[in-house]
């Protein structure tokens, strides 16, 4: 399979310049690591990714016939029984497709620019936050979980992209620069604001641990995941408050994704697609807790997906709420196998094997399978 073989090639040159001792040859394995998907991207019909053709290509196509950027902006096309206005698009997103086919961009170029755009983020994000863990594992957790999705999901993961790279600033404790990358994601998609909340469960999960005593045993470990994951089903029990809130503060269009017909039930496929790594999470949480300060972050993370993944009962594209929080297994799964793990090769071993078997399974199921955002089998244009 073509997007096997590009994950693993790609991981490949991310490893050979993390053991590379020359910032120049570093640098340079780094980018054609970065290329290899982002050509892909670039090859593929536009039928690979059902957004494609809803939004980009007409953008595209709008930029195409418009002698000016007000022109452009004021084009619309009729697609899935409605029109859809350029200036019903974030600034941000609309402004990059005009200005790479102004610049004399072909349309496969612009699918190259927006694929670059998400993967160098992440990559640089990897870089900055500088875990003992091997940056090649990160991107290979972002290739399978998440590269196929970005196909589809094109704003939305620039956006996301650009938080993850804003969350290494939060790590080190600049603040600010969190706010600002954050508001610039809002530039490519609205829903970014969720960095906002990401940034209060942070500063929650990283406050001095809290401890309890059961049966006279102490437990060692930060409740924060479990406090989050409480509250969190305080906030999926009170919905049509933060419908509310959200027509207060302009963004009435993502109601849908938390009020329906159906309203919120139990979806126990989505429990048990996450059961695998919650299991070892909590098998490991001792370990990874003592040697990653991010642990309760991470579990407050996997609380959070898995509890707005239920929001699917509701509406379909709910799952794309979740995709903010999920998109930090990108540091969770490679503390999974590294934390705790370096004096005992042979745990460490099964803990990579456990995950990668899980991020096959996963990426086959989900996108081969159920076929979930339309990127399988890839076809180029």
């Amino acid at each position: 399979m073509i997007y096997i073989v590009c994950f693993l090639i790609s991981c490949s040159f991310f490893w050979l310049s993390e053991k590379s001792k020359s910032r120049f040859v570093r640098n340079g394995l780094a980018i054609i690591a970065i290329l290899i998907p982002c050509i892909l991207a670039g090859l593929r019909a536009d039928t690979i990714g059902t957004d494609v053709k809803v939004y980009v290509e007409p953008m595209y196509n709008a930029a195409k016939k418009s002698h000016s950027l007000s022109t452009y902006m004021n084009q619309r096309w009729f697609v899935i029984w409605r029109y859809m206005y350029v200036n019903k698009f974030e600034i941000g997103f609309s402004l990059m497709v005009f200005l790479v086919q102004k610049l004399g961009g072909s349309f496969a170029l612009v699918l190259f620019f927006i694929q670059l755009l998400i993967v160098a983020p992440i990559y640089i994000g990897l870089r900055k936050i500088h875990k003992p863990y091997p940056i090649c594992f990160g991107m290979l957790v972002f290739y399978y979980l998440f590269y196929n999705t970005s196909l589809n999901m094109m704003r939305q993961w620039i956006a996301m992209a650009i938080l993850f790279m804003a969350f290494s600033y939060l790590i080190l404790e600049e603040k600010k620069k969190y706010c600002i990358l954050t508001l610039v994601a809002c530039l490519f998609h609205t829903s970014a604001i969720l960095g906002f909340a990401i940034l209060i469960v942070y500063v929650y999960c990283t406050k001095k641990r809290e401890y309890i005593k059961i049966a006279n045993f102490k437990l060692d470990e930060s409740m924060a995941p479990i406090k989050i994951f409480v509250y969190g089903c305080i906030v999926l029990l009170s919905l049509n408050i933060i419908a509310v809130i959200l027509s207060h503060i302009g963004l009435s269009k993502y109601i849908g994704y938390i009020q329906g017909n159906n309203g919120l039930y139990l979806l126990p496929n989505q429990i048990l697609l996450r059961l695998p790594v919650i299991l070892l999470f909590i098998i490991r949480w001792r370990k990874i807790l003592k040697e990653d300060k991010l642990a309760p972050f991470y579990g407050a993370m996997i609380a959070l997906d898995l509890l707005t993944s239920q929001l699917m009962s509701i509406n379909t594209y709910a799952f794309r709420i979740g995709s903010f929080f999920s998109e930090y297994n990108i540091l969770s799964y490679p503390a999974l196998v590294y934390a705790g793990n370096r004096k005992c090769k042979a745990n460490r071993y099964m803990a990579l094997l456990y995950v990668i078997a899980y991020l096959a399974y996963y990426w086959i199921y989900y996108y081969v399978i159920t076929g979930t955002h339309a990127t399988f089998p890839y076809v180029f244009a």
